[in-house]
């Protein structure tokens, strides 16, 4: 995180947001940054391989868009219409990557923690769109 944060330029550099009457300081949620190995006891452990992944930079592509295309499972996906970590956009192109397989619900009903929140009823809600038992449109 840290890597790409530097790479974006001084407008994503939260020390330099910190006096009065500067811009606001970018938000980066839902990252690991190097220092988090030392001050979370629970991640130190961890903290020799979190290093270790942080120093590869010869990383080939995370997905196969066409093997995504080509599975076979059905899916479906709760998208927060205005998720503070994930953009919409993103959400959707992933689902359009599965075609017909893939039911989206986009709600602003949830946040990012929708199934935290809400168990039963995301689940129970996903489940039958996944099956063809319900249709949410979006």
């Amino acid at each position: 995180a840290e890597r790409v944060q530097a790479s974006l330029g001084e407008g994503w550099d939260y020390t330099t947001r910190l006096e009065p009457g500067s811009p606001p300081v970018q938000l980066t949620g839902e990252m690991v940054y190097s220092w988090m190995g030392d001050d979370y006891a629970w991640l130190r452990p961890l903290k020799p391989a979190a290093e270790l992944l942080a120093a590869k930079e010869d990383w080939g592509p995370l997905y196969d868009a066409v093997a995504l295309g080509r599975g076979g499972a059905k899916v479906a996906a709760l998208v927060s219409f205005e998720d503070i970590y994930v953009e919409r956009a993103f959400s959707e192109a992933t689902g359009a990557l599965l075609g017909d397989r893939a039911s989206l619900w986009i709600t602003n009903e949830f946040q990012h923690s929708g199934l935290r929140d809400q168990p039963a009823l995301v689940f129970d809600r996903l489940l039958a769109m996944s099956k063809g038992e319900l249709a949410i449109p979006s």
